[in-house]
């Protein structure tokens, strides 16, 4: 019997393109640590992952990163063999609460339901785990100057009557975002943004451009950031 092959060494996270909006990566990896402690050894799911640049940083914190995508992407940074091919429109291939958390960067502007991927994320996840999620800030200044100049939010341009570039589908704005989480029986405990901008800045703009919003959202909605990342847990949990 051949002895069995040694497990290649995987790069670098720093080194590796992330096919992300800037900082993205960096910033989901701050609020993991936030929110999970120590990640030695928590089965995190990266879907879509991509090229798994995320599920090497993944790995190099010490998850055991479980990389979902569509399709197998060429060059392909993390362990190939642990690469699971699903249609994330049709259910994530993890079991009933099997995971600490999942983690999808900007992907679920690309489903054609995201309602529903919420949904499978609350199942697939522990009654303590969290879910992170990030998508194109369609409420930031920039995409609303879009909006208003060219007719579409930011990153969601129409390539035809029937396409969207990057293959994005749904813009994702923030009262959706909730009322979807609320929905699938999550509830959204935090946001962040990759880049927040200048403070000076939102302090100036955001009474102006919240002041016809519900009393509840004024000030919350974030102005500045290309990306808004949400972490969410099961609805109802109580803290220890």
């Amino acid at each position: 019997m051949n002895p069995a092959s040694p497990v290649r060494p995987l790069p670098d996270y720093r080194s590796l393109p992330e096919f992300a909006n800037r900082n993205t990566h960096a910033t989901v990896e701050r609020l993991l640590q936030q929110y999970l402690g120590d990640l030695n050894g928590k089965r995190i799911c990266d879907l879509p992952c991509g090229a798994g640049s995320f599920s090497v940083r993944l790995a190099s914190l010490g998850a055991e990163p479980v990389p979902v995508d569509i399709m197998q992407h060429e060059p392909f940074y993390y362990h190939a063999d642990r690469l699971q091919l699903a249609d994330a429109d049709r259910g994530i291939p993890c079991a009933d609460a099997s995971l600490d958390a999942m983690v999808s960067i900007e992907g679920i502007e690309h489903f054609e339901n995201p309602t529903q991927f919420l949904r499978e994320c609350a199942r697939v996840i522990k009654a303590d785990g969290l879910v992170f999620i990030s998508t194109p800030n369609v409420d930031a200044l920039r995409s609303r100057k879009s909006q208003f100049l060219k007719g579409y939010a930011r990153f969601f341009n129409p390539l035809s009557l029937y396409e969207k570039a990057a293959g994005h589908q749904c813009p994702i704005d923030m009262v959706f975002f909730h009322g979807a989480a609320r929905r699938a029986g999550l509830e959204v405990v935090d946001m962040a943004v990759n880049r927040p901008g200048r403070p000076w800045l939102a302090r100036l703009l955001v009474p102006l451009f919240s002041r016809k919003l519900p009393e509840p959202m004024r000030g919350v909605i974030p102005l500045f950031g290309d990306v808004i990342i949400y972490v969410l847990r099961h609805k109802g949990r109580t803290e220890a």
